[in-house]
């Protein structure tokens, strides 16, 4: 079962990979070329202008044939995607393999050996990520995902040496194990700007501060926890729409996200507190998202909305009101936002100016 697995995990990158090399080569099939292909968006464009009056046919044609003829001299990739996708499957099944190897003869080692064999894979991982550099979008991707392995190498080496030497258990391992990674996947965010080593920090970060409240306070840690949360969120947001960390695209809706999960994990300890909290945070992400046409604070305004609605209606109104009637009400409530959002567009307004703008353009710098 386990080999008719893994020959399937194999044949399904393969086949997508080969997707995608025909979707940006253009064909659709075993090297033949698409018939009556559609206009490229260049040529769209070029048509719109010429059809406005901004350029004649003569400039349509020499813009249209420089772009085509840089298109035809650009350098290929070095690597296709059926083999960047074949390489992670095959490093994802070296990694479990010696893993499961690794595995039966675990108990049998001491500790020192543990710890060595943590390390020597978190060594290799990060060292490698460090020399693949960064030619094309590939090796970037490579170097990513080998930090990304690197820093949770150096969470589970730490998370081992507190249980195994330390002669801890629970949350000082899971801190020991979240902290380090938060640590390490900072340092290589510092290193180089990319968006894995942004999450992977950010979630560790999470994970490390939930942790931590719950290590100092296990008798009623939820309600905290979810305020550290919100807390957290909110300053992510703020400091990735002000540029401070970047990318902005990525950071932001992460910081928004976890106003929102914050204010629900609050309300595991405190009914009240949650939906109230939560309601109000998704009313000002979606004021947000209107008043500035941004999509990233809009959409998860939305979606709490829709979840933090329903639950302040239930909880304070639910036995005089009853379930028709709180849904119609979270349902009318939508509709308003709905109405809102169309009259802007008419308006001229566009939701996303800023992704396009100031949000969108970071990922460029």
């Amino acid at each position: 079962m386990i080999a008719l697995g893994l020959l399937a995990l194999v044949m399904l990158a393969m086949l997508l990979a080969v997707a995608a090399t025909r979707a940006r080569n253009g064909t659709n099939g075993i090297g033949t070329q698409k018939s009556n292909a559609p206009a490229s968006a260049v040529e769209v464009l070029l048509r719109r202008w010429v059809a406005a009056g901004l350029l004649d046919d003569a400039e349509a044609s020499a813009i249209g044939d420089f772009e085509s003829h840089r298109r035809a001299t650009r350098t290929p990739p070095r690597f296709s995607p059926a083999i960047e996708a074949l390489a992670y499957v095959g490093g994802v099944l070296l990694t479990v393999g010696t893993g499961m190897l690794v595995g039966r003869f675990w108990d049998d080692m001491g500790t020192i050996a543990h710890l060595a064999i943590v390390g020597a894979a978190t060594l290799v991982a990060g060292v490698v990520g460090g020399v693949v550099g960064e030619d094309d979008a590939v090796t970037w991707r490579l170097r990513g995902f080998l930090w990304t392995l690197s820093a949770g190498g150096a969470g589970a080496f730490a998370g081992l040496f507190a249980f195994e030497v330390l002669d801890r258990i629970g949350e000082p391992v899971a801190f020991a194990t979240a902290a380090t990674i938060a640590v390490v996947s900072a340092a290589f965010w510092r290193l180089r700007d990319r968006p894995l080593q942004h999450v992977a920090t950010f979630v560790a970060l999470v994970v490390s501060t939930g942790v931590l409240i719950a290590w100092i306070d296990d008798v009623n840690p939820a309600a905290w926890i979810g305020l550290a949360f919100w807390i957290l969120g909110v300053s992510w947001a703020a400091a990735s729409w002000r540029l401070v960390i970047p990318p902005a695209a990525i950071g932001f809706p992460l910081g928004v996200a976890l106003t929102l999960v914050g204010a629900g994990v609050m309300g595991g300890r405190y009914d009240w507190l949650g939906p109230i909290v939560g309601l109000a945070t998704a009313t000002a992400w979606t004021a947000i998202g209107i008043g500035v046409n941004e999509v990233l604070a809009l959409t998860p305004g939305l979606v709490g909305t829709f979840v933090f609605l329903p639950w302040t209606l239930g909880r304070f109104f639910g036995e005089s009101l009853g379930a028709p009637v709180i849904v119609m009400l979270s349902g009318a409530v939508l509709l308003v936002i709905v109405a809102v959002l169309w009259r802007r567009r008419n308006d001229g307004a566009r939701i996303g100016d800023l992704w396009s703008g100031h949000l969108g353009g970071i990922t460029h710098h």
